[in-house]
């Protein structure tokens, strides 16, 4: 059964050229210049394959990558771009991409790239079905706590061999360092054994409130494992977040009553006001977005909760009001 391709880019010629090249290597390729309409047909069809450009007209490719992140987890995800940097390719590789491509290419390079893609992408599935049973490409699995008195104890470790050699408290350190200086001695706890990944993301994620990409490397370099990896394994379960969090976290429900209440237009109209998609932060640092299956909040639907509290029969304007009401209470207290 051939696979599947979907390519999504602005420039006709390049899909022309992909479409030639993988159709002869036996792939159903189906091409589109728009990336609304890209992430509208993986709704409807799983692609194994999804090569985006960089730079479009509409949503750009991080963007587009990142809602594939949550609508089509299963496909590999390769970023195409005119305009490379390691910034970039660091970038996608953390949304959630398994190669990155520079324009112009050669048909050996993409199809290296894809192949790659692919193994890279059916080998973290082996592990994840070797490691937690059979799911399906959309599950995921609840982490349980993670033990606060054991940060703590660490915490008290730290300071007091920091007290010891005369160096600054941890809480004096800048947050790269804290972050650095709780790690190391997180990987201390459980002897760098790789078989422990999991609790010790797990206790990093709970002390910072998400891994951040210099975390993610110091893990990588003190397991001797790659970085991917590490991205891959963590990625799976929906805790884990990669960006620091805001100041404040709105969740809004999509679940069956809130989305026939208008709760993705809701969804739609936070994402535009601040500029940001499910699991993102705002550049100001102020706001986290998350979107949520239920909050068991049915009869109030549409429902949003913001820093815990639930807002129901929400609308747009009510969302931006409650939004514009907590950036002036912010300001107040800087002032």
């Amino acid at each position: 059964m051939a696979r599947k391709m979907l390519v999504i880019d602005d420039d006709s010629m390049v899909l022309s050229s992909c479409q030639r090249i993988f159709e002869e290597e036996d792939f159903n390729v189906v091409i589109t210049t728009s990336p609304e309409e890209g992430l509208s047909l993986v709704l409807d069809t799983y692609f194994d394959v999804v090569l985006c450009d960089w730079m479009m007209p509409g949503l750009d490719g991080m963007d587009v990558i990142t809602r594939l992140e949550e609508t089509s987890p299963g496909s590999a995800v390769v970023m195409i771009t005119g305009y490379p940097s390691i910034e970039r390719a660091t970038e996608a590789m953390k949304r959630g991409a398994m190669d990155y491509v520079a324009k112009p290419f050669t048909p050996d390079e993409i199809i290296k790239a894809v192949d790659e893609a692919i193994q890279r992408k059916e080998g973290e599935e082996r592990k994840v079905i070797e490691r937690f049973g059979a799911l399906t490409k959309t599950g995921k699995i609840s982490l349980p706590s993670i033990d606060e008195k054991m940060l703590q104890t660490l915490s008290a470790a730290i300071d007091e061999r920091r007290q010891m050699e005369a160096k600054p408290s941890l809480e004096a350190l800048s947050e790269p360092e804290r972050l650095e200086e709780m790690t190391l001695a997180v990987l201390n706890k459980y002897a760098r054994d790789t078989n422990n990944l999991i609790p010790i993301l797990q206790a990093i994620h709970s002390y910072a409130g998400y891994l951040s990409y210099e975390t993610i490397g110091l893990i990588a370099r003190e397991l001797k494992i790659s970085e991917h990896e590490i991205f891959g394994t963590a990625s799976f379960y929906a805790q884990f977040k990669f960006e620091k969090p805001g100041q404040h976290l709105i969740r809004c429900c999509t679940g069956t009553a809130c989305f026939v209440g208008g709760g993705g237009v809701i969804l739609e109209a936070v994402e535009s006001k601040l500029d940001i998609v499910p699991g993102q932060t705002t550049k100001d640092g102020m706001f986290s977005l998350e979107r949520v299956a239920c909050l068991g909040c049915c009869a109030l639907a549409p429902v949003v909760t913001i820093d815990g509290e639930v807002y129901g029969q929400m609308s747009p304007a009510k969302l931006s009001r409650a939004i514009d009401k907590i950036y002036r209470t912010e300001s107040v207290k800087s002032d």
